[in-house]
């Protein structure tokens, strides 16, 4: 229970800071194009530095979204059948 309340405490962190970010470039009237581009930067980031404080629990959202990835299973593209010949 414990990581799972850690890990979403750290997603709540991580998406006020991304709020707060997108509310102050609005404010300041900050080109939409930048904002855009900021977000994922900052949220890598802040992904980034969650990793590196040390707690394994921080680092936990990512090892689970990894691991979702991993496991996901890859489309294989539709077999092609041949068209029915008229006569």
């Amino acid at each position: 229970m414990s990581n799972l309340k850690t890990s979403h405490q750290d997603a709540a962190l991580k998406g006020v800071a991304l709020g707060i970010l997108t509310y102050a470039a609005t404010k300041y009237g900050i080109a939409e194009e930048a904002v855009a581009v900021a977000i994922p930067v900052v949220a890598v980031a802040l992904s980034v530095v969650s990793t590196k404080i040390g707690d394994k629990n921080t680092a936990l959202l990512l090892n689970l979204a990894q691991k979702a990835i991993e496991q996901a299973p890859a489309k294989k593209p539709a077999a092609k059948k041949p068209a029915a010949k008229k006569k």
